[in-house]
This record gives structure tokens, C-alpha cells and sequence, in this order.
């Protein structure tokens, strides 16, 4: 997903960016700011690795170290790239249904600098600068961005449903490198955010609150050596981030704070012009410390050591492969060995792209599973969950290039899947198991067109089917349906660019059908409804530095809940103003 590409969409958020790409679901509950699933091919929302530039963006102090998705903007992002399938080889635990890597800007070229402003509905106003630059020896990027808005209620009934949930926003990113000689480079890389929510708990709402701060480090020096051929990357980076729930009128205000370091020793062998062996060392310490008042709270931590090693090798540009496996040494789980094999065979002239993988995934338990005891949900008996996937496709070019389609087949099958039982309706208090067996398997497929002329299509469409072996609670009974997996998804945008890059518009659609959810109020398991969303956007360049642009969500102002319980926006309006320079 290009920088450009989310720019003529004119989205703000990183979850918006995934919500089409085949295979990939996305669930928020609520507005900006309110936590977010992912589900890649139909495995469990903490089973998708999320990172930017290869820095693990997981909070270690939530209940299944999921990714933190909820804040994370765009305006830095160069691309977003989507790998789905087990992917455990180069990329350890959590990569199980696959991985969204976010790649930031780079700088080139002369120094350039730009600032927006955006306002509209619901209060919203957003402001950024940016400015970047690079030489052969040295470049740079930094980006600042301020969101404000009164949002509107998460909470779809009840006394919390009558008022607002403001949040803001202020996100800070920069991106260093230095090419010290012909075999040396340095790379810097900072990101910084501090988000303050409303939320919709407790006895006065308006002054209930999550606060959170997240920061990014990482360094990174690359070196080459015998004209090339052996290259190496060490990549040591940290995260950490802090969630702090003020909640007046509660009994449970709480802070938790997590963070993960990681080194990873990259060895590139270009063992000729066809073949490459990577052979890597990869250390990760993850560190959690939960509070919630009334309770006792946890302090915990764990490392894990890994061996990695993969080979990748191409023929005559007719056939590729990867070849990897990993052996990972967890402090508490002791060894786990994973592997991925994959392969494509292009039938050269014919545009026919055949492509394959088969590999294996491992995921540990969180610290919080293991020993947050403050609603029983901690359990030191719990096993690591481990899967087993596979996908089968095809692409093709069509009309001389000008249209292609894809479709492929996959299939994963993930033991010991951790789920949260309800032990005590009472008091609310759970316990987290191991479930013997998951079963997902669908088709994900795309149609891409572009014709004469300025305009550009694509469609794409996921059927998913998901299984459960065992009965747990929350909906989960045996041969059972995954919640919030639904069996349809689909999306399509249209473009049109006008002459002379003088402007373009979009029309996005996104349609998510029916899936099993829990009724908000009784937590049985109902059929939450299909629901079809429409924006436009749309821009127009004045002169060579201003660039005027507007955009309308959801078009038909259509009524739809993406977690039950939860609202989503209606039909709102955003226009604005960049300047370059």
C-alpha cells in the first residue's frame, strides 16, 4: 500500500489503509483512538505481527500482547507492506496469521518542506509539517502531527452513549541515515506519540480517560564486505509504551507498561547472482508491569534467543524459491522449532504467475496471561498456541498489461489457540485456556484494471471460513464460527486523475458481511448485520505549491456497528489545504 495511494484516499490512520487488502479484517469499537482488531486470513487478533521498520509494535502489558494499531498515523509512511500466512521463519512469535510491516519515508534530494490543515465534522482538526532531503551521503525526514476531535459516543446504549469521546493526538517521527563510505551506512529511526481519549465508563463519563504513550527507537548499521557479497544489518530497537486509565466514579482505574527489546544480527550471504542465504541471531526481552487498583498487579519479563536461517534462490526468471526454518530458545517455554517453504513459476510470455508456500507459526503466551491475576484471568499452565498454513494461487495479466486478476486458495490450522472463559458472570472474572484446535480456510481474490486515460480500478473479495474443534465460552462452541470473522468481505476503488496532475478523486467501497458477535448485554452470540460503506475524496493542485482536498465518509451515511455494542461514524465531511515548498 503506497504513500500515494493512501494519499488520493486521504487516510489518516494505518488501520484504514488495511481494511481492503484481500485476507486482511479490521475491527474498531468506536471512533479514533478505541481499540482495534486485526484478523489476517482468520486467525486471532494477536496472531498478526505488526511492526514499523522492522520494530515489533506489540504491547507486551495487554491481555494477548496485541499489536497497538489504535493510534498509529500515516503521514510518515512510505508503504505498508502485507505478507499473510505463518511467517514465524525471519519474524519469531505473534507471526502466525502473517505480518504488516510499515516502512517510513526515507529523504532524497534537494530539502523540501510541506504543511497541511484539515478540518470538519464531529470538531476534527489536523495539522502537519514535514520536511525531507538527502544527499549520497546523508538524509533525513521528519514529520509532526497534531489531531483534535470531539469524535463522537463509542458506546451504543446507555447513560455513556449521550455524550461525546474527544481525542487528540500528537505524533512525532524522524528518520536519520548517514553513508559513512562504500561499505558502511547508518540508519536512525524515532517515533513518538501521546494520545488522550475519552472513554465510556464509570459514573462521570465526560472525565473518564486513557491516556497513552508510545515510543519507537531504533539504530541500525549496515555493513557490506568483499565487493558485496556478504552483507550485514544489526538492528537494535526498543519499544514502549505506557496506558494510564483515569476513570473517576470506578472502582478500577489502572496503568500498565510495556516494553520490548530486541537485537537482531542479519547475515546476507550473495552467494552468486541467483542464490542468497540469510543466517541470523535474534534476541527479544519483553517486559510488562500491570496495576489495576484493589488488585495485587504483576512485574514480569521473559527473553528469547533465535536462530534463523533461509535460503533464496531464482532460476531464468521463471521460478523463485524460499527455503527457512527457526529455532527459537524462550526463557520460560523452552525450544520451538518453525519452518516455511515457498515457491513461484512464472510461464514467461503468457503473463500466468503461479505462487505457493507451506510453513509453520509459534506464538508464546503474553505476560499478561501468565500473571495478571487481577480479573483470574492469569494462568502459568497455559501452552504456547502453534499453527500449520498453506496457500495455493495464481495471477494473470491481461489485455497487454492494462489488467491483471489473482486469486489464491489457503489454509491454517493453529493448536492450543488461547481464549478467555467466563468462570464467574458474578464477579467478571475469567480464566484463559488453551482450545485443542482452530481451523480457518477461504479464497482470497483481486481484479485490477487500468485502461486508456487517467482512471484506475480495483476490486478485490475474501471468503473466509472458520472452525472451532473445541467449546469454550463467548459464542465458542465445537464446530462454531470465529467471532467477528466474517464469512464476505469485499472492496473496490475507482480513480480518475485529472490532466496534468491538476487533481484526481476516489471513490471507495467497502462491504463486510454477516459474523457472529456477542450481544452486548447478555454476551450470548447473535448474527451481527452486513453493511456496505461508500467515501469520496478528491483533490485539486493550485499552481505548484498548494493542493486543495476534501473528502466524504461514509456517502450514504449508512448505520452499521463493526463490534456490537460499539458505534461508527455517520456521514462526515473533511476539506483542506497543503502548501509545499
Amino acid at each position: 500500500i503506497t504513500s500515494d495511494e493512501m494519499r488520493r484516499r486521504q487516510i489518516r490512520f494505518v488501520l484504514d489503509a488495511l481494511r481492503d487488502v484481500p485476507g486482511v479484517g479490521i475491527r474498531r469499537s468506536g471512533g479514533p483512538g478505541t481499540a482495534t482488531s486485526i484478523f489476517t486470513r482468520g486467525t486471532d487478533s494477536d496472531q498478526t505481527l505488526l511492526m514499523i521498520d522492522g520494530v515489533k509494535i506489540h504491547d507486551p502489558s495487554s491481555p494477548a500482547a496485541a499489536a497497538a494499531l489504535n493510534n498509529l498515523l500515516v503521514d510518515d509512511v512510505d508503504r505498508i507492506e502485507v505478507v499473510r500466512g505463518p511467517q514465524s521463519t525471519l519474524y519469531g512469535s505473534q507471526a502466525i496469521g502473517g505480518v504488516v510491516n510499515i516502512i517510513t519515508k526515507k529523504g532524497k534530494g534537494k530539502p523540501v518542506y510541506s504543511a497541511s490543515v484539515e478540518g470538519g465534522s464531529f470538531g476534527t482538526w489536523n495539522g502537519t509539517f514535514q520536511s525531507s532531503g538527502g544527499t549520497d551521503k546523508v538524509d533525513y525526514s521528519f514529520s509532526a502531527t497534531r489531531i483534535d476531535t470531539d469524535s463522537f459516543s463509542a458506546r451504543a446504549g446507555g447513560s455513556a452513549a449521550l455524550e461525546d469521546d474527544p481525542y487528540s493526538n500528537s505524533s512525532f517521527s524522524g528518520r536519520f541515515g548517514v553513508r559513512a563510505s562504500d561499505t558502511f551506512r547508518l540508519d536512525v529511526m524515532v517515533r513518538y506519540l501521546d494520545a488522550d481519549l475519552e472513554v465510556d465508563a464509570g459514573s462521570d463519563p465526560e472525565n473518564a480517560r486513557e491516556l497513552t504513550e508510545q515510543t519507537v527507537f531504533q539504530i541500525r548499521p549496515h555493513w557490506f564486505a568483499f565487493d558485496g557479497r556478504w552483507e550485514q544489518k544489526l538492528a537494535l530497537s526498543s519499544f514502549e509504551i505506557e496506558r494510564d486509565n483515569r476513570v473517576t466514579g470506578f472502582a478500577f482505574p489502572s496503568r500498565f507498561e510495556g516494553t520490548i527489546l530486541t537485537a537482531d544480527w542479519q547475515n546476507n550471504l550473495h552467494l552468486n547472482d541467483d542464490n542468497t542465504l540469510t543466517v541470523g541471531l535474534a534476541w527479544e526481552n519483553q517486559d510488562a508491569v500491570g496495576q489495576v487498583t484493589g488488585f495485587s498487579g504483576y512485574d514480569a519479563d521473559t527473553d528469547n534467543l533465535a536462530l534463523y536461517v533461509q535460503d533464496l534462490w531464482n532460476w531464468k526468471e521463471k521460478f523463485s524459491s524460499t527455503i527457512g526454518f527457526r529455532v527459537d530458545d524462550h526463557e520460560i517455554f523452552g525450544s520451538h522449532f518453525t519452518y516455511r517453504a515457498a515457491a513461484t513459476y512464472d510461464l514467461l510470455g503468457s503473463g500466468t504467475r503461479f505462487l505457493g508456500s507451506v510453513g509453520t507459526g509459534f506464538k508464546a503466551p503474553s505476560l499478561s496471561e501468565l500473571f495478571d491475576a487481577s480479573f483470574g484471568s492469569n494462568n502459568p499452565d497455559l501452552e504456547p498456541e502453534e499453527s500449520f498454513g498453506a496457500d495455493l494461487g495464481v495471477n494473470q495479466v491481461l489485455a497487454g498489461g492494462k489488467a491483471s486478476v489473482g486469486i489464491t486458495f489457503f489454509y491454517n490450522a493453529i493448536d492450543n489457540m488461547i481464549v478467555a472463559v467466563l468462570i464467574d458472570p458474578l464477579n467478571f472474572t475469567f480464566q484463559n485456556i488453551n482450545i485443542e484446535e482452530v481451523e480457518t480456510k477461504g479464497v482470497e481474490t483481486f481484479f485490477e484494471f487500468l485502461p486508456k486515460g487517467n482512471w484506475s480500478s480495483r476490486v478485490t473479495y475474501t471468503y473466509t471460513d472458520t472452525e472451532a474443534t473445541q467449546a469454550a465460552s463467548f459464542g465458542i462452541t465445537e464446530g462454531s464460527q470465529l467471532l467477528r470473522r466474517p464469512e464476505h468481505e469485499a472492496g473496490a476503488h475507482l480513480s480518475y486523475g485529472f490532466p496534468k496532475d491538476r487533481g484526481q478523486t476516489t471513490l471507495s467501497v467497502i462491504y463486510v458481511g454477516e459474523r457472529q458477535d456477542l450481544d452486548p448485554n447478555t454476551f450470548s452470540t447473535v448474527t451481527a448485520e452486513d453493511y456496505v460503506v461508500v467515501n469520496l475524496a478528491g483533490s485539486v493542485q493550485v499552481g505548484n505549491a498548494v493542493e486543495i482536498f476534501a473528502r466524504i465518509d461514509n456517502l450514504f451515511d449508512e448505520e452499521y456497528q463493526e463490534v456490537l455494542g460499539f458505534n461508527s461514524p455517520d456521514r462526515s465531511a473533511f476539506a483542506g489545504l497543503k502548501w509545499s515548498f
